[in-house]
């Protein structure tokens, strides 16, 4: 599937929607649920169009699934030699915990940034890229007061003055916590 004639790897062109084309290897890009369908619906032939993407966003998209392509041929062969599979055993342990750093240090983007990325991941539909981000998300805006959730977000407060102090008396947990602080950027 990743190979084609001789050892080539079999190459996939993506354009942002800022028109700069990327060649990426097809076993990265069938993370993507869209574009798997579109190469198997044979739809990939030439140049695969993401119109709501920018190559900024694309670039780091495809960083994360070039990083996170995964080895089946690999483990398939692992698994014929039973001398192998305590090695490869290893090898996953060592490997799962590079693509463990690999993705702490990744969602380590600015917060618009990180939204861009999210937004490309849930277009592209790449279910593990878009749960990695969320969750980087949501570890930002736990324990935040409502306003600093607000300015995060960018979310007007179009209550009253009235309206806030009743939700303030009914609920005045929901208006501690801290204010924005080094984990927005």
């Amino acid at each position: 599937m990743a190979e084609s004639e001789g050892n080539a790897k079999k190459m996939v062109k993506l354009k942002s929607n800022d028109d700069k084309e990327f060649e990426v290897e097809e076993a990265a890009v069938i993370q993507s649920e869209m574009i798997k369908n579109m190469i198997e619906d044979g739809c990939a032939t030439s140049v695969i169009p993401l119109p709501n993407i920018d190559s900024k966003t694309l670039i780091k998209v495809i960083e994360y699934l070039n990083k996170h392509i995964s080895n089946e041929e690999d483990e398939e062969e692992e698994d014929e030699k039973d001398e192998k599979k305590d090695m490869g055993k290893a090898a996953e342990t060592g490997e799962e915990d590079d693509l463990k750093e690999f993705d702490e240090q990744f969602v380590n983007m600015g917060w618009e940034e990180l939204f861009d990325v999210i937004m490309a991941a849930n277009y592209l539909n790449i279910h593990e890229l878009m749960e990695l981000c969320c969750q980087s998300a949501a570890d930002r805006l736990k324990n935040k007061s409502v306003r600093a959730v607000r300015e995060m977000l960018k979310i007007t407060n179009d209550l009253t003055e009235e309206e806030e102090q009743e939700i303030i008396n009914d609920a005045p947990w929901a208006f501690e916590g801290p204010e924005i602080d080094d984990t927005v950027n």
